[in-house]
Order: structure tokens, then C-alpha cells, then sequence
């Protein structure tokens, strides 16, 4: 075997050693990209989560409930509680919006974030928090917010208590029939 033949195998080797460090850096690749999206979705549903949980203290639930419908006899407190609220919401809806138009968040959570944004969009409560908060949202989100506001027509009504007692009856009628 001469010296040029023994070069010829070790540049074949070389380029097969090349060959499984590419294949074995892709696979990485795509396992971070997996690792990044299971923490973007984490941090997403964390926030979400903690946005409701937060919900829970009577008076917020209260400032909330008045809020999103508008109510007449919302105090001071309760509209400084309702328009936190409010803000977290749309904020929280401009991040995922972003996100999205980046690449990083799917289509399926995108819907999911459309369709939550057009429930708040709703209330008349929300709109008004909407309105005052627009300005300092991005402009490419308000376009998108503008559109579904005008999409989206108000939801009139007593609100989530009463329409939660009547789809009760509706399943306990249901579940007799």
C-alpha cells in the first residue's frame, strides 16, 4: 500500500467522520428547537395560568365580572383591579401575536390566542381597556386587534354566572331526558 493510498483512505474516513458529526449536529439542531418550543409553550400556559389563578381572589373576581360587562356600580378599585387585568390580557395577547409572525408559536396556539382575544374583544369593558391601552401597543398588533375589534360584536347579557347557571339547567334537563 503505497503513501498516496493510505491518504485516500484517510480523507475517505475523514469525510465519512465529517458526514455523522453533521447528521448527529442536525439531530441537536431539532432537539433544541424542540426543548425551545416546550419552554415557550410552558411559559406561555404559566402566565395564562397565573393571569386566571390571580382571578380567583374574590375581589379581583368581582372587579373582573363588573368590569368585563360594563357595570354601572364599578367602584374606583375595582376598575384600577379590572384594567390590570385587562392590560395582562392584551399584553399577553401582543406577545403571543408577535411570536407568532416570528415563527416561534404554531398555528394551532395562534387560533387558540385569536379566538381568546375576540372573546375579550366582546365585553364592552374590555374594549374600552383596549382603546386606552392601543397607543402603546405595537403597531402591526393594534391592526390585527383593530380588525377583530371590528369583526367581533359585543356581547350582551348578564355575563359568565349567569350564562354558566343556564348551561347547567341545560345539562341537568339533559341528563333527565
Amino acid at each position: 500500500m503505497t503513501l498516496s493510498d493510505l491518504a485516500a483512505i484517510g480523507s475517505l474516513v475523514s469525510g465519512f467522520a465529517v458526514l455523522i458529526s453533521l447528521v448527529y449536529l442536525s439531530l441537536q439542531v431539532k432537539q433544541t428547537e424542540r426543548n425551545q418550543q416546550a419552554s415557550i409553550r410552558a411559559a406561555r400556559t404559566s402566565r395564562i395560568i397565573e393571569l386566571m389563578m390571580g382571578c380567583t381572589e374574590p375581589s379581583v373576581a368581582d372587579a373582573v365580572a363588573k368590569g368585563m360587562r360594563g357595570a354601572d356600580d364599578i367602584t374606583d378599585t375595582q376598575i384600577q383591579q379590572f384594567a390590570n387585568y385587562g392590560n395582562a390580557r392584551f399584553y399577553n395577547a401582543e406577545d403571543a401575536f408577535y411570536q407568532y409572525r416570528e415563527g416561534v408559536l404554531n398555528e394551532f396556539t395562534f387560533i387558540s390566542v385569536t379566538e381568546g382575544l375576540k372573546n375579550s374583544l366582546a365585553s364592552p369593558g374590555m374594549r374600552a381597556i383596549y382603546k386606552r391601552l392601543r397607543n402603546t401597543m405595537g403597531r402591526e398588533f393594534a391592526a390585527f386587534a383593530d380588525k377583530l375589534m371590528s369583526e367581533t360584536p359585543i356581547a350582551v347579557g348578564a355575563g359568565l354566572p349567569a350564562q354558566f347557571r343556564a348551561d347547567v339547567a341545560a345539562e341537568r334537563r339533559a341528563a333527565a331526558a
